[in-house]
């Protein structure tokens, strides 16, 4: 968020910002004489300053340098003397901090006139530096840090040198005058905040580059400090200052550690105070502040110097006060303890993770002193003794489930290093001593449990020191714990380092003791299992977590485990007589069920997939025969043998596992199964016939699935499918293989095929179960279909139609050979007018999806859906008339002329059915009138303006209504009465069979268009029947209501309302 957040103000100040030229620099600009004014730098230079914007200047003032450096070039020294001026005083003024570095690369690459840009910028910073200076605060600082940013710095780093002192007096006028506004109780902005942590890194890279400048300086070069200060004394006074503060940030902090420690560091810096009461009256994170300064600044020789120290030399003051050893060194004896208890002693997270990040500085400084032979043990001397490494370690097991993932990583770190040093200190006392030290460490850890997750670093860590099987050892079931932890999803990541480690210890160690053949069955004996038996849980995260984190480390470290794995689940090899026996499983007792079978098999199909080490397309065993129907597919033998290739060797496995897999009832098994089978990411080949058999067998399950998740996944498969499909037919199209058009027209029942099927043989397969999937996703948008199944269908289909749209473009058409048309998949009666009203009544469904969908659907189709636009006017009317601007107007005029609109609407449409029904069916849409008056009624206030100010105009269109209402019946009976003779004895034969209604649906939509044209004539009418019903018993009960609250409920409103429900 405060990424965002700072993204934002520099852009909102790159907008409405740009440098401020003083009015005086632009009346020197205009003074100057013609001649030198239309030289190009000035006249670019008078164009900058016109500019309102910092993005404008930005790019502008690219041609301003270019005007400089030429100027530089072939310029007169009188010219260019002035001219300097004018390009150097740009860099000081506000807001121009994003021209420095255009400007200030143009000075480096200069090789003329170097001592006149070198006294004007002394005098410049002179003249806007300091507190008497005309510059803003920190101006001569920023642009003092520019400089000595720069790439090639040349000649420009002596001007650096030369200005250090009145660079250094500006940071230290701005800062104290920062820390006087602060004793007021006042904050810094952020912005004034940035400009102190930039203004305190200027002052330590002075310090760090020039340190010859700032020795023996007894006195002030600048009239605005007293003669007796030293500017060192100046700085430290001010970095003490800042450090007692409050109102400062931790970054402010930080680099003011820095500056005091380079300060320190250098020379005995002269303060008149008590300096040691000055940091002892600090905070305790200005304390760690100042800490984390000595460690960074300060040389490992003066930490690591040994001196004798008693409780009386430190005016009792002992960080280490549990040692009783007189030596002692600032690093071992003052730093470390100090961290300790800094760390155990935290206030908050925030201090908590600065203070763990100074211990891990001081233990990378430890580190490298013991390296290079500083501070290491003697006789007289333990570094770290047992009591410090214990606390150490304690602050370690504390801190390893911290909410703040930044403090877990740098306990890692501290934990790595703690190692090292311990390995390093006590290596030369005997290997056993550390290994036995490292051996506690490793039963604390495994102790921690499998549940935390920051165990699994450290320990990691800790398996390359000990060894893979003394981890083992000390934790036989270590990997069985491991990988029932997936279970959690925080667990994961961290897990998963572990065991790419430990693996690849354990692998290595196997090798080393037993020779690669043997090696690699002892080792597959410790690790197969476990991941076996957690594939096998029957726990869906469980499975899930695995696939994705740990079964690809274990293939990519041994990636012919495959094997044993497919034959403990009995999937072997295509030649196989007998089956093989792996001694990697010789010791595990464990008998299968065919769902834990079927569980294992997609596990490692998904992963050797994700993997690539699957070759091809999953097709029918050499004996397995199917025989195929035209376009359906429907006799398939599921009892045979598919086989499938991993680095060239055909494995074989059962077509009753991958039905039962895309069939299982776990759905995040039934997507895997699904993405394995029907997706190849590494290549768009044609699909093979068992394939296409499978999704068929898969389709009508998961197209009624009720999870979001799932349909999403579901969704996003077809996508992947469909361009899959999509690409490979186009393909064979282009090489000339295979024509659809031609093949397309063929009916009849093809001889039984195995897997020598060629390619036009595929094509045409994918052909028509493309056209059978149309079919079959339109055919389930039927008006009783549930709501998960028609959601699914019509997300499906406009996918399918973003890939293969249904309107080919204009030149597609004139274009007799496009791949468009070619690789149509719809039928011709797909998009008949009989067939869109399949989906029209969606469009007024109650759901919001649905509408949606089927709407954009029928954007899309190529016949015009009859009063479809009449019915989005009306909707967008009806809204309009319910929103807070009619409802507060006086006039009824708006609601009385939209009910009568839609009463003139129905008022056509019943005459068009009295006229002729079964035409009037096939291109009515009364019923969507109907639910819109009814939605219409039911919000409308009757109490409202917009009703008693037309109450007789609204009676009368109320009237009009109940006559059609009544034409309506009439039709609705009339149909009802024809029919009733046609009706099943008995009435359950008319439920809703999902397999019964799809058995009878045939490839070729126009059959069953016309076979539907009885059941569109019969259930419009008594679609429209139910929708009145509703509508009148509404209206009866508000316009009583109504009429009854306005004291206009007179007897002959009464006798009518009875007459009406009697005649009803």
């Amino acid at each position: 968020m405060s990424a965002k957040w700072r993204a934002l103000q520099h852009r909102h100040r790159y907008t409405y910002s740009a440098v401020i030229f003083p009015q005086s620099y632009i009346e020197a600009l205009n003074l100057l004489p013609i001649d030198a004014s239309s030289c190009k730098f000035y006249t670019e230079l008078k164009e900058l300053i016109t500019l309102n914007s910092t993005y404008a200047q930005v790019n502008h003032v690219k041609k301003v340098a270019s005007g400089f450096g030429d100027l530089l070039v072939s310029g007169e020294e009188g010219l260019v003397s002035e001219a300097v001026r004018f390009y150097l005083e740009i860099i000081f003024l506000e807001n121009s901090l994003p021209l420095h570095k255009t400007l200030v690369s143009a000075l480096a690459k200069n090789r003329n006139f170097q001592s006149v840009i070198r006294n004007c910028f002394r005098l410049l910073c002179d003249e806007y530096g300091g507190l008497k200076g005309k510059g803003k605060r920190f101006c001569v600082s920023r642009v003092a840090l520019s400089m000595m940013s720069s790439p090639k710095l040349g000649y420009l780093v002596e001007i650096v040198e030369e200005c250090a002192i009145l660079v250094s007096l500006d940071i230290v006028s701005g800062l104290n005058y920062v820390v006087s506004e602060t004793s007021d109780w006042s904050r810094p902005s952020p912005t004034v905040m940035e400009q102190c942590q930039e203004a305190l890194s200027c002052s330590y890279y002075l310090l760090q580059r020039f340190p010859s400048k700032f020795i023996d300086l007894n006195s002030s070069p600048n009239d605005l400090f007293e003669e007796d200060l030293n500017i060192l004394e100046m700085i430290l006074t001010t970095i003490l200052s800042i450090l007692k503060s409050l109102a400062f940030s931790r970054d402010c902090g930080c680099r003011s550690e820095l500056l005091c420690g380079s300060s320190n560091a250098m020379m005995k810096v002269p303060y008149k105070g008590d300096l040691f009461s000055e940091i002892h009256s600090f905070s305790v994170l200005s304390r760690l502040c100042l800490i984390r300064g000595i460690l960074t600044a300060v040389s490992r020789t003066v930490l690591n110097a040994r001196f004798v120290a008693s409780m009386d030399d430190l005016s009792g003051f002992h960080a280490d006060a549990g040692s009783s050893n007189p030596v002692q060194t600032i690093l071992y004896g003052g730093i470390l303890p100090e961290l300790c208890n800094y760390c155990e002693n935290h206030t908050d997270s925030h201090f908590n993770f600065h203070a763990l990040t100074v211990m891990q500085i001081c233990l990378q400084q430890i580190k490298t002193s013991i390296l290079a032979n500083l501070g290491n043990p003697t006789e007289d001397y333990d570094p770290i003794s047992e009591d410090m490494g214990a606390r150490i370690l304690r602050i370690i097991w504390n801190n390893l489930e911290d909410p703040l993932s930044q403090t877990v990583k740098h306990v890692h770190l501290i934990f790595d290093l703690f190692l090292d040093i311990q390995s390093t200190l006590h290596w030369a006392k005997g290997s056993e001593r550390i290994k036995l030290c490292l051996e506690k460490i490793g039963s604390d850890l495994l102790r921690l449990g499998p549940r935390c997750k920051g165990r699994y670093i450290p320990l990691a860590s800790l398996t390359k020191r000990l060894g893979a099987k003394t981890i083992l050892d000390m934790s036989p079931d270590l990997l069985f714990e491991t990988v029932k932890a997936y279970i959690d999803d925080e667990v994961c990541c961290a897990s998963t380092s572990f065991l790419k480690c430990f693996l690849e210890c354990l692998r290595d160690e196997c090798w080393s003791s037993d020779g690669v053949e043997s090696g690699y069955a002892i080792y597959r004996g410790f690790c197969l299992p476990p991941f076996l038996f957690g594939l096998a849980s029957g726990v869906s995260k469980l499975r899930s977590n695995l696939n994705t984190y740990a079964l690809p480390v274990l293939l990519e470290l041994d990636v012919d485990s495959i094997f044993p794995m497919l034959a403990f689940i009995s999937v072997g090899q295509v030649g196989e007589e007998a089956e093989v026996v792996y001694a990697e499983f010789s010791c595990t007792d464990m008998v299968l069920k065919v769902e834990q079978q079927v569980a294992i098999l997609v596990s490692l199909l998904k992963v050797s997939r994700l993997l690539a080490l699957i070759e091809g397309d999953i097709d029918w065993s050499e004996n397995s025969l199917v025989s195929q129907k035209e376009g359906g597919l429907r006799t398939v033998n599921f009892d045979c043998y598919a086989f499938f290739c991993i680095k060239g060797i055909k494995v074989r496995v059962l077509v009753e596992w991958l039905v039962l897999a895309l069939t299982h009832v776990d759905e995040s098994l039934r997507i895997d199964a699904a993405e394995s089978l029907f997706l190849n990411p590494k290549t768009s080949s044609l699909p093979s016939h068992l394939e296409l058999s499978l999704m068929k067998e898969a389709m009508p399950l998961n197209l009624r699935c009720c999870s979001t998740a799932f349909q999403m996944k579901w969704t996003s498969l077809f996508r992947k499918f469909f361009s899959r499909v999509r690409t490979a037919l186009e393909r064979k199209i282009k090489q000339g293989g295979w024509q659809p058009l031609a093949s397309c027209d063929n009916s009849e029942v093809r001889p039984c095929k195995g897997t020598g099927e060629t390619v036009v043989d595929r094509a045409d397969d994918l052909f028509h179960f493309m056209k059978w999937l149309s079919c079959f996703l339109f055919f389930s948008c039927y008006p009783s279909a549930p709501y998960e199944r028609k959601i699914t269908a019509m997300e499906l289909i406009l996918i399918m139609i973003d890939v293969w749209p249904i309107v080919p473009s204009l030149q597609e058409k004139c274009d007799s050979v496009s791949s468009e048309l070619s690789l149509y998949p719809y039928n011709k009666g797909f998009t008949l007018p009989d067939s869109t009203l399949l989906l029209v009544g969606s469009i007024i469904d109650s759901w919001d999806r649905l509408r949606e969908s089927s709407f954009c659907i029928l954007l899309r189709f190529p016949t015009p859906l009859p009063e479809l636009h009449v019915m989005l006017f009306t909707s967008s009317s009806r809204s309009k008339m319910l929103n807070g601007d009619y409802q507060n107007c006086t006039s009824g005029s708006p609601a009385i002329e939209y009910v009568r609109s839609l009463i003139d609407w129905l008022h056509l449409v019943v005459e068009e059915g009295e006229k002729d029904l079964s035409e009037a069916c096939k291109k009515s849409f009364a019923h969507g009138v109907l639910l819109t008056l009814h939605y219409t009624f039911e919000e409308l206030d009757w109490n409202s303006n917009i009703v008693l100010s037309s109450i007789s105009e609204m009676r009368h269109a109320l009237e009009k209504l109940l006559e059609l209402v009544m034409r309506i019946t009439s039709l609705a009976l009339w149909v009802v009465s024809a029919d009733a003779w046609y009706l099943p004895e008995d009435m359950d034969d008319m439920v809703d069979d999902d397999g019964a209604f799809l058995s009878e649906v045939s490839v070729e939509m126009d059959v069953s268009v016309s076979a539907s044209e009885h059941e569109v004539k019969n259930s419009k009418p008594i679609r429209m029947w139910d929708h009145q019903n509703r509508l009148l018993w509404l209206v009866l009960a508000r316009y009583e209501r109504g009429e009854s609250s306005s004291g206009n409920y007179h007897k002959k409103n009464s006798f009518a309302y009875f007459r009406i429900i009697k005649v009803w």
